[in-house]
Order: structure tokens, then C-alpha cells, then sequence
């Protein structure tokens, strides 16, 4: 349909310029009630995460969005308007950031921030679909030996003994990493351990992966009655220096409302970061690219080789051996051993 658009003005320039003005605003959403065109990028994300904390969407997975609302994305773009949030400008903020990860993780939370914004009309199109998708993590999948097992846990022994007076630091570092390696669980699955997640038999102790401890914004530290995935939830036997470990961290009889194997001295549930942050004292400068999630790469790589990769993906609670393949399973660098095969091609 074909309208009708006038302006005037005292001037026939002013009168052009009005019409110009008002053929804009015909093409500009009007919006919602709630959020409109000239609503800021602020008030659209405060929307967003309001309707993020109504759904069934896992704590940790609010916490991680809310991080990069707070972080990366409200100081770079909280006072643009959204008829202003082009994808050119949304590009140029997005190229401004520094670390790979936090590009990454403002573009998926503006995706999904302005495509709720075009459901109320407050932009014609998503402008953040248009941006530039940032390259994936090349960061491959990188085992330790058993001799730099044996190593770091000699340093962690090391370090806690060397604190003579006050409130031992980290007292049980060692216990965790125990369990970590013979697991091979995330940091916040074993923090999630509770006794009752614990049995011993004669054929050996046996450790159910049912839970995990995420770090909720405002809330402190919680633990969590299931894991990452469905695939994680999972009972695994342990080696024997796992079922020690898990022994010696029962004799200190730390209390906890949860009944948590790794508590914090109130009882609570630990904190992952607090653990990394112990982790990152011990490791030494040359075992700098280690960290705690690594233990888990390292027990896949030696169950794929020794088992092979279903193994392995059942060890690490994975749904099928794609993902296990893909980003835990260090690529070996000698090839096999086909000489055999190939002599048969020889002269």
C-alpha cells in the first residue's frame, strides 16, 4: 500500500528536512511497552537476564551470561541506543575487546539479547548476527606424563608442608587432585562429592559423579544435584591411590550441612576459583599451561590409549566419543607401527 507522507516547515529546506526525519521514524520499530528502539543496550540486557533467571536454564549457565553482561559488555555498550546498536558498531566494539574468550562470549549473549529485542519490535533485524564469528579455541588437547604427575604432586605436598604456623592453606589439595586424576571428574563435580556419593566394597570404592558446585552471582558458592550433562552422572571404580586419598580425607572428619568430602572449613561448598588459585602457586613456572581441567585431558588420553576411546568417554561422562576425540584426547605424535603392512608392497 502506497501512503501519503507530508512535513512542513518555514523554509523549504526545513520542510525537506522534517519529511526525511518522518520517513525515518515510519521505518523504525516503535517497540514494546517494555523495550523499544530507543531503549539503551543496558536496559535491553537487564530484560534479557531477567527472563534468563525465569527459565530453567542451569545456575551456572546464568552466572556465565551474567559475567559477560557485567564484564565485557555494559562498559563497552550500555548508553547506545538500540535504533544506534548497528552491526558496524557491534563489530567495531567486538573487535575492541581483547582476550578470544570474551569476544566469543559477548557475541552469544548479544545474539540471543537482540533477538529478543526483534520479537518486541525494537529493531527491524538482529544486528548482531551479521558480525564476524570469532575463530575457535586452537588450544589442543595436551596430556601430562607420569612423570610430571608425580612431580606436581610432589610440589603440592611440598608447598603444604612448608606453612609451619596459622590455618593450613589448601590442607587438602592433594586429596583433590587425587580424586581428579582417578576420576577424571571436573573441578566442580569433585567438589560436589558428597559421603553418600562414596562406596566401598570388597571389589574396590566406588565414586557416583551426581552433582556439581557452580559459583552463582550474589549467592556465593552452591552446589548443584546434577551434572554438566546427562552424560555425566555416572559411577566410576577408583584406582587405589584415589580410594587412600578419599580415606585420609575422611580421618579429618571435616563437618558440612552437605556431608561434602571437600568442604571449606565452615562446611560450605568450595569455591572452584579458590582451588585454581591454590593450583596456580604450586604448578611452578615451566607447568604454567597447566590447569585443574587438564588432569581430565591427561585420564583420557591414557584410558583412549590403553582402552580405547568408548572407554574413555564413559571414564569422562561423555554422550558419545566426539567431543572426547575432539577437545580431551591428545593426538599421539608417532604414528603406529605399520611396517609390516607396508613391506607387503616392497619389490
Amino acid at each position: 500500500m502506497t501512503r501519503l507522507v507530508q512535513a512542513t516547515g518555514e523554509t523549504e529546506a526545513k520542510a525537506k528536512s522534517e519529511l526525511k526525519t518522518a520517513l525515518r521514524d515510519r521505518s523504525r520499530p516503535a517497540g514494546g511497552e517494555v523495550i523499544t528502539s530507543d531503549s539503551t543496550v543496558a536496559e535491553l540486557l537487564d530484560y534479557w537476564l531477567d527472563e534468563v533467571d525465569r527459565s530453567d536454564r542451569s545456575s551456572s549457565t546464568k552466572s556465565y551470561y551474567r559475567r559477560a553482561v557485567e564484564k565485557a559488555i555494559k562498559p563497552g555498550l550500555a548508553e547506545v541506543r538500540l535504533h544506534e546498536a548497528t552491526t558496524g558498531r557491534i563489530e567495531v566494539f567486538l573487535k575492541s575487546l581483547a582476550a578470544p574468550s570474551a569476544v566469543r562470549d559477548s557475541r552469544t549473549v548479544l545474539r540471543q539479547a537482540f533477538a529478543l529485542a526483534a520479537r518486541h519490535d525494537a529493531v527491524q533485524h538482529n544486528p548482531v548476527s551479521d558480525t564476524s564469528k570469532p575463530p575457535a579455541s586452537m588450544r589442543r588437547a595436551k596430556a601430562l606424563t607420569v612423570a610430571e604427575v608425580k612431580l606436581l604432586r610432589q610440589r603440592v605436598k611440598a608447598w603444604q608442608d612448608e606453612q609451619k604456623s596459622g590455618p593450613k592453606r589448601a590442607y587438602d589439595l592433594a586429596e583433590i587432585l587425587d580424586v581428579m586424576i582417578g576420576t577424571g571428574s571436573r573441578i566442580g563435580e569433585v567438589l560436589a562429592l558428597r559421603w553418600v556419593d562414596v562406596d566401598v566394597t570388597e571389589a574396590g570404592t566406588r565414586v557416583t559423579i551426581a552433582g556439581t558446585v557452580v559459583e552463582v552471582g550474589g549467592r556465593g558458592v552452591e552446589r548443584q544435584d546434577h551434572t554438566k550433562t546427562q552424560a555425566g552422572h555416572r559411577t566410576v571404580l577408583v584406582p587405589t591411590f584415589t580410594a587412600e586419598a578419599i580415606e585420609r580425607q575422611r580421618e579429618r572428619e571435616v563437618p558440612s550441612a552437605l556431608g561434602l568430602l571437600f568442604p571449606t572449613r565452615t562446611g560450605r561448598p568450595r569455591s572452584p576459583s579458590n582451588v585454581r588459585t591454590a593450583w596456580r602457586k604450586v604448578r611452578g613456572d615451566e607447568f604454567s599451561w597447566v590447569k585443574p581441567h587438564d588432569f581430565r585431558k591427561t585420564v583420557g588420553t591414557m584410558v583412549e590409549r590403553e582402552l580405547g576411546l568408548s572407554a574413555a568417554s564413559a571414564q569422562l561422562g561423555h554422550s558419545g566419543t566426539a567431543v572426547t576425540e575432539r577437545h580431551y584426547i591428545e593426538r599421539a605424535s608417532l604414528g603406529p607401527d605399520v611396517r609390516a603392512t607396508l613391506d607387503k608392497l616392497a619389490p
